[in-house]
């Protein structure tokens, strides 16, 4: 209700049902990060904004890079949650003039929910994007909120880059892609709730169709390449509401849409259901009224439906019709500014000695050999050994990239804050450890109720504020998926870092027969953590495979990896604190920081 009493007090009158619905999913905690957008303006950021981050990563090329969370959906129906988790975040990247190629996924689970597991492969396996890596936690505290949060990369070309917003009076917005039904109606209000709440359940969840986002994904590249895009907006969490408004929002514009043009599969559907449909598959595109026919032959080349549903007006109102009978009309700002809610200022403590709480022993070959990493065939470094390594084909330069994703929910149950800010430096030992240097961030904010732990989120947020600035990686896009709870009862604060980095050299070690050794300091000071970057770089160019984890008596999917490729190892795994500057490396090192030789591999 207080958010309703906003909504009526910025009116200046008493809201229509329309309105109510269309506020409840634009100002929803999924659309609107009334909790965390005060926190997200905090942050060190990078990029162009829109539907996800962006970092130069040559003269020629950019990356683009998002991790979404499809944690609620995939708790009721774990095939298609995370099946149109993969699609939506495709999307997201796909929208900023990138082809997509590279999935990573961050799974916390109580046990290895096959559905899951099989909506996320049959959807990037059909689409033909490689699912490269990722992270399998598996702990009882996910045991009713399962956590499946997915990472795209996409490289596109300078000249190719697409804003997200509408610019000029006159354009027109094109949706194109599949068919509008019900499926995924007020999806994003819940997962903005408990999982008990009024809205859980099955007819909240989308349904994805990989064969149909294969098309759109060639049928959208295919008009960037022709220079048909002004600008575009993926289709996901509000449907055609979300997608138009925040288009022409973004640009201080208007818009009148036209929701008797929009192709249905269901035709009974009330033009409010129209509006905030989740259906999948679908996207818009700003272009001009000259081009936007070109637009829709592509569309219809690719068998897929498209209509010229809206165009941009200058007086900032934002006007839904059908049959010319209004439907909706509000400024379309006021959708885009939903309300925020406090945010407080955290000062850390020292860091205290930390207790082990470990994850289960899993090999998660188990799970990512039912993806296909290969496809594309841009994958250097197989998953098992690090960070990924993708190369860029036609990179004149031999240039690459790396991307990884990593958290410390066992840290963050025990301190939000430190959780957050060891993930990011373990995520940037990682990125080293494969010849990379990091360039930015795209966080996962994974939390219970903020309503009655507003201070974790705090401690979480300013976490990863104070390492990306220490560090100095900036943060270029991001999620927040909150109330991640089951009557009442919440997850650990985990807070998932997605890192992209530039490898300049494709000549990516991998481990050889010889000595191993354990290198560093059982324990932390953050006084010594600058030096061992240093050291990890100077050991990867001299030669040296160096393998960085954070919990070294979890060696399941390493040792398979290296089976994978005819070694075994046999070594003295060393022991360290559950926070610590440890890493093994194959063969000699040579470095000022303590070494040990722990074991040989053959």
């Amino acid at each position: 209700m207080k958010y309703l009493d906003i909504l009526e007090t910025r009116l200046g009158r008493k809201a229509t049902k329309e309105e109510i619905e269309a506020f409840t999913v634009m100002w929803s905690e999924h659309c609107g990060y009334s909790h965390t957008k005060g926190y997200i303006r905090r942050l060190p950021r990078v990029g162009t904004g829109g539907n996800a981050g962006i970092v130069a990563l040559d003269d020629y090329h950019f990356l683009a890079f998002k991790v979404e969370s499809h944690n609620h959906p995939s708790a009721i129906e774990p095939f298609n949650g995370a099946a149109t988790g993969v699609g939506g975040i495709i999307r997201d990247v796909l929208t900023m003039g990138a082809r997509p190629t590279a999935i990573l996924d961050s799974l916390h689970m109580d046990r290895i929910i096959d559905g899951i597991i099989e909506g996320i492969s049959d959807y990037g396996n059909s689409i033909g994007v490689p699912t490269v890596g990722g992270e399998l936690r598996i702990s009882n505290y996910y045991k009713h909120n399962p956590l499946v949060n997915v990472m795209a990369v996409g490289v596109g070309k300078n000249e190719h880059l697409i804003q997200s917003r509408a610019t000029t009076p006159g354009q027109v917005i094109v949706i194109f892609g599949g068919a509008t039904g019900r499926d995924g109606i007020h999806g994003a209000s819940f997962a903005s709730e408990d999982l008990t709440g009024e809205k859980a359940t099955k007819l909240s969840i989308q349904v994805g169709d990989p064969f149909a986002e294969k098309l759109l994904i060639e049928a959208f590249l295919e008009m960037v390449e022709n220079g048909l895009v002004d600008g575009a907006q993926d289709l996901g969490a509000g449907g055609v509401l979300s997608a138009t408004s925040e288009l022409v929002a973004r640009g201080n514009l208007g818009a009148v849409v036209h929701l008797d043009r929009i192709p249905l599969r269901e035709p009974d559907m009330l033009p409010i259901e129209i509006l905030i449909s989740e259906s999948q598959e679908r996207m818009a595109v700003v272009t001009s009224l000259k081009k936007a026919q070109k637009v829709l032959e592509i569309a219809r080349k690719h068998l897929l439906f498209g209509a010229i549903v809206a165009e941009v007006t200058d007086n900032g109102r934002y006007i839904a019709k059908y049959n010319d009978e209004v439907v909706l009309d509000v400024p379309a700002k006021l959708l885009e500014d939903s309300p925020e809610e406090e945010i407080y200022d955290y000062k850390p403590s020292p860091m205290p000695k930390f207790k082990w709480i470990r994850f289960k022993d899993v090999d998660a070959h188990d799970v990512f050999e039912r993806y296909d990493y290969m496809v594309g065939t841009d994958t250097i470094l197989p998953p098992g050994f690090g960070a990924a390594v993708m190369r860029v084909k036609d990179s004149s330069n031999s240039v690459g990239y790396s991307l990884s994703i990593h958290s410390r929910a066992d840290i963050g149950a025990q301190d939000p804050y430190w959780g957050a800010y060891i993930a990011v430096i373990e995520s940037i030992r990682k990125t080293l450890s494969v010849g990379a240097t990091p360039l930015a961030i795209t966080d996962g904010i994974n939390y219970p109720d903020p309503d009655i732990q507003p201070l974790g989120l705090a401690a979480q947020m300013a976490g990863l504020k104070d390492a990306c600035e220490y560090f100095k990686v900036p943060v270029a896009s991001g999620n927040a998926s909150l109330y991640n709870t089951y009557k009442g009862k919440g997850i650990p604060p985990t807070m998932i870092i997605g890192m992209v980095g530039k490898v300049e050299n494709l000549n990516i070690h991998r481990p050889k027969r010889g000595p191993i050794y354990a290198v560093g300091f059982p324990d932390f000071n953050m006084e010594r953590e600058n030096k061992l970057h240093n050291e990890i770089v100077n050991l990867v160019k001299s030669g040296n495979f160096v393998l960085s984890m954070h919990d070294y008596s979890r060696l399941s999917t390493f040792n398979k990896a290296l089976s994978n490729i005819g070694l075994t190892v046999k070594i003295d795994v060393p022991r360290t604190e559950p926070v610590h500057q440890m890493i093994i490396v194959f063969g000699e090192p040579k470095t000022t920081l303590p070494t040990r030789k722990i074991g040989f591999c053959f």
